[in-house]
């Protein structure tokens, strides 16, 4: 219906048809359809006309899950820009890697995050348009959130190089011309793995996320009208792939609203869905639905009955987190269940998933319409049912390729089959099965960690001799990184520091173990699997 659109083309149809039906439930605000695309008109108005953003330009946008996120995403289309999405907790230093390398016009940033690095970002050379939570509150609770803002804002503005996107709105710019991008022309930058564990920058079309989206009636097996009047928690990071597209993007082209949390807070989520009363899905990484769990309101909710369905993805889930939600749900006369599904950023988040209609215990989900499996050997040939390989993927939602490498965006690919990098197999009935990562990723939280960028921030300081970044088990993340260094200098507080200050959070070890040596391979190599083999068998001891 929506797939050869645009995306700003995508939720105009859908905001056109349900006009006064909520979009976004903020705390206690709620924006129309109609409204918020007033909002998209008027800020692709302001990029067009006052900042002269043409077709082509690239606009970093690094927020939190806020209205300005979805305004921006969808004006930065209309206007034929592409939008360069990233995770809003890098420091100034990456930020301004990401800025430079897509050759960015403007960077809209969260102000709490400029605020923290204030002498960072006074050197951060592009425009920066600051954004601030209280912007779609009520009169109430913005007044509040001004007075308990109230000096990181003084301090903001006394800097000339920052503009305030609520100082935008006051602009009357003539009506923006709409400038579409083809279906098949880079719309949306993401960053995360690629296939190898590397950071890549991802290129995704219009086609990918509208494809994907497209499947939602399918994954949660209803009717498309049954959706309008009906919303969707979303606390996964716009981001994420999945977050982006399958909590923001795909309710509101398909005429539900959707309930914006800034940062996850289980109770946040229990006391929205007794507020709107609507929720049927909530997708999240495991340990969200750990955390709800955990959270006496949610599993004690009335409203817990309006729940249709429940996604987990971005990590593995654990049998335990499953059986435990979907028996809170039985016991609350609920008809929903927790469902797990697989995907990536490079195919835009969901391929394959469990629903009410196609479910297999343990497997990670049926191919949606659309999607082909394939599972690979060492040789790129395809294998039978049950037998293990490297998962490959072709569908509509594959990604253009990577950004300014063109030679990894070839060899991902084997005769149309995007290679994961994962391990899996697809067992006699279609079901897919995840077995390991081929790619050494650290999922801390459902967020992609590159253990090669952490031994680089570490291997740079001085007196390091070597370092090999593993993975450790962590109750509140599931997984944490943990750095196993040789060193001259044993100095913990000043690594952890220099990582504070170039990586995301969740990359920074947790622990530190110094060691007089570390295991090789024959080619000279560090040889982290020992290492994480041997920190295993600590837990497994422990245990």
């Amino acid at each position: 219906m929506f797939e050869d659109l645009t995306l700003y083309q995508a939720y105009k149809m859908a905001a056109d048809s349900v006009k006064d039906e909520t979009a976004i439930y903020y705390f206690r605000s709620e924006i129309s359809f109609k409204k918020l695309l007033e909002r998209i008109d008027e800020m692709a108005s302001i990029l067009q006309n006052q900042f002269l953003i043409k077709k082509g330009d690239n606009i970093l946008v690094s927020l939190p899950n806020i209205p300005q996120t979805i305004v921006l995403f969808y004006a930065i289309n209309k206007i034929g820009a592409v939008v360069n999405m990233v995770h809003p907790n890098s420091p100034c230093e990456v930020m301004q890697k990401y800025y430079d390398d897509a050759d960015s016009k403007i960077a809209f940033l969260f102000d709490q995050k400029v605020y923290k690095e204030l002498v960072a970002y006074r050197k951060f050379k592009g425009h920066i348009v600051i954004c601030q939570a209280g912007t779609f509150l009520g009169i109430n609770a913005k007044a509040v959130y001004k007075i308990r803002n109230s000096w990181p804002t003084k301090m903001l503005k006394k800097e000339k190089k920052f503009l305030f996107y609520d100082d935008l709105k006051k602009l009357t710019p003539n009506e923006a011309k709409e400038v579409p991008i083809g279906k098949e022309e880079t719309s949306v930058l993401l960053h995360s793995a690629s296939t190898t564990g590397e950071a890549k920058t991802i290129c995704l079309s219009a086609k990918s996320f509208n494809f994907t989206a497209s499947r939602t009636p399918e994954i949660m097996c209803m009717n498309s009208f049954d959706f309008i009047g009906k919303s969707l928690v979303s606390v996964l990071p716009s981001f994420h792939g999945f977050g982006l597209c399958m909590t923001m993007h795909a309710p509101l082209v398909n005429r539900f609203g959707v309930v914006l949390i800034p940062k996850f807070s289980a109770k946040e989520v229990a006391k929205m869905m007794d507020r709107t009363k609507n929720v049927i899905c909530i997708c999240g990484v495991p340990n969200v639905f750990k955390a709800l769990l955990n959270e006496k309101r949610f599993v004690n909710s009335k409203n817990l009955k309006t729940l249709r369905s429940c996604f987990s993805g971005g990590d593995s889930l654990s049998t335990m987190i499953k059986e435990n939600f979907d028996s809170a749900m039985i016991r609350k006369g609920s008809k929903c269940r927790l469902f797990e599904g697989y995907g990536l950023t490079e195919v835009l988040s969901v391929c394959s998933v469990n629903t009410h209609r196609h479910h297999k215990y343990g497997s990670i989900g049926y191919p949606i319409t659309g999607v082909e499996f394939r599972i690979l050997d060492d040789n790129n040939n395809p294998l039978g049912p049950n037998q293990v390989g490297e998962i490959s993927i072709k569908s509509e939602n594959n990604m253009l390729g990577y950004f300014k490498d063109e030679e990894s965006s070839k060899k991902v690919y084997a005769d149309g089959f995007l290679k994961t990098g994962d391990v899996g197999y697809i067992d006699e009935d279609g079901f897919l099965y995840f077995k390991a990562r081929k790619k050494r990723v650290i999922k801390v939280s459902g967020v992609a960690v590159f253990p090669h960028e952490i031994e680089a921030v570490i291997s740079n300081l001085s007196g390091i001799e070597a370092v090999c970044v593993i993975q450790i088990p962590d109750e509140k993340m599931t997984n944490a990184v943990k750095a196993v260094i040789v060193a001259k200098n044993k100095n913990k507080d000043r690594i952890i520091a220099e990582c504070q200050k170039r990586l995301i959070s969740w990359a920074v070890p947790k622990e530190i173990e110094f060691r007089n040596s570390l295991p090789y391979t024959r080619y000279h190599k560090v040889n982290y699997l020992k290492i994480q083999e041997e920190e295993n068998k600590k837990y497994q001891n422990a245990e």
